[in-house]
């Protein structure tokens, strides 16, 4: 599965989940070194996901900006599956019973 896909089937899930959300853009406006591609609200939360293929490789700038996120409250995590996300958030007992 590309990062592509992955990222198409994990928005999926969130709007499935009527979890507010977008696709966060690179390009040449300012914005933190390593900013997740995911960004949205969780049970009032900001929610940072960085989506990655089995093979991806986390860079230094993501993983501190994981790190960041979480020690100020947030929700943040790197995605590899929709399994990922559902474990994260713990709602894959929605999706399992």
């Amino acid at each position: 599965m590309t990062e592509a896909e992955l990222t198409k089937s994990i928005r999926n899930l969130l709007n499935i989940l009527g979890i507010w959300h977008f696709k966060h853009w690179s390009g040449p406006m300012t914005h933190p070194k390593g900013i997740s591609d995911l960004i949205g609200i969780w049970e009032g939360k900001p929610l940072y996901i960085e989506v990655k293929t089995a093979k991806g490789r986390v860079s230094d700038h993501q993983a501190v900006f994981i790190d960041t996120v979480k020690q100020h409250g947030g929700i943040a995590f790197i995605a590899r599956s929709v399994e990922d996300v559902m474990d994260a958030l713990n709602i894959r007992d929605r999706f399992t019973k």
